[in-house]
């Protein structure tokens, strides 16, 4: 059961770096620049790492359904990892980003990745503003 933790904490550790973030940016136990370097860290489980769908286009164009890694990744496909590195900035990639949203991971990924982009915000700017 050990091997199991650390399958699971090695998968999901984006959202336990979020939680901790939070917990420690309303204890204030932790440094602010701890908060920042978790929410960066929590960010890029999400835009990167966290399991989640492909949501690229297919030439039918219908949308990926396989298995990938980070709202920013394609699947093991190249052309789709290609694809959603050139979409991420345009139209279709906010929609292949929505598409992607609708799966309970990608929703959680999504909304993860929201929130340790905002707590990192705050974080720098009482640091800056302090």
């Amino acid at each position: 059961s050990m091997k199991v933790a650390e399958r699971i904490l090695t998968r999901y550790w984006g959202y336990l770096a979020v939680v901790v973030a939070v917990a420690g940016f309303f204890l204030h136990s932790i440094g602010l620049a701890v908060v920042i370097v978790l929410g960066l860290a929590a960010l890029g489980y999400f835009l990167f790492q966290a399991p989640v769908w492909c949501g690229a286009e297919t030439r039918k164009k219908e949308w990926c359904r396989k298995n990938s890694h980070g709202l920013l990744r394609g699947c093991s496909i190249r052309e789709h990892k290609w694809q959603r590195v050139k979409q991420t900035f345009t139209p279709a990639g906010g929609r292949a980003l929505l598409r992607t949203s609708k799966s309970v991971s990608g929703g959680l990924s999504v909304i993860g990745s929201v929130i340790a982009g905002v707590q990192v915000l705050i974080a720098a700017g009482v640091l800056i503003f302090h």
